[in-house]
């Protein structure tokens, strides 16, 4: 059945569509629908996830389990989704700016420190970038991100421990310049 469907599927056949479709609309919608924890995010996901089914059939394989081609196809439109949503965040909140805070050190040197933590960040290679906010900024957890991003568990721990790593390394230059700053401004 599978196979006849995805055939039909492939040649364009209209009817097929509507069936693949009934039949797994709710699945790719409940699915997105935990991600994104919007219906209308999810809903509009589900829509793109079909319309690119239908867009790009002739690639369809008889071969693979219908089911699998579109929860592969349903976890990249989310992947997508989520970049443009980490973008459009980083877009909103603009470049940390930072105001000149004047007669308080403190916060001044944590403002700094702040921007110095999101620079660190965005110097990550950028598939190394986008696991460690997957976890720390979303909060998903490895095997999640595992699926999402088609690797292994490994890799993702791997990834991590790297980006880690990397981070540790920027932010200890960081914080020892607005210490060594800090002492250099008291003995003035």
């Amino acid at each position: 059945m599978d196979t006849q469907l995805a055939e039909a599927l492939q040649s364009g056949d209209y009817e097929a569509f509507e069936h693949v479709f009934e039949s797994y609309w709710e699945k790719v919608f409940s699915y997105l629908s935990k991600k994104t924890h919007s219906t209308e995010a999810a809903k509009d996901l589900t829509q793109l996830v079909f319309i690119k089914l239908w867009k790009y059939r002739d690639a369809v394989s008889a071969g693979i389990p219908l089911n699998e081609q579109i929860f592969r196809k349903t976890k990249q439109v989310f992947i997508d989704w989520l970049r443009q949503e980490m973008r459009r965040r980083q877009h909103i909140a603009g470049p940390m700016e930072l105001p000149d805070v004047q007669g308080n050190d403190t916060s001044h040197h944590r403002l700094e420190i702040r921007n110095d933590v999101a620079n660190a960040i965005r110097s990550l290679p950028p598939k190394r970038k986008e696991i460690f906010e997957l976890r720390h900024i979303y909060g998903y957890s490895y095997k999640e991100i595992s699926e999402l991003l088609g690797i292994s568990t490994k890799t993702v721990d791997s990834q991590l421990t790297k980006a880690n790593l990397q981070l540790r390394k920027i932010l200890q230059t960081a914080i020892f310049s607005v210490v060594l700053q800090d002492v250099i401004s008291h003995v003035k």
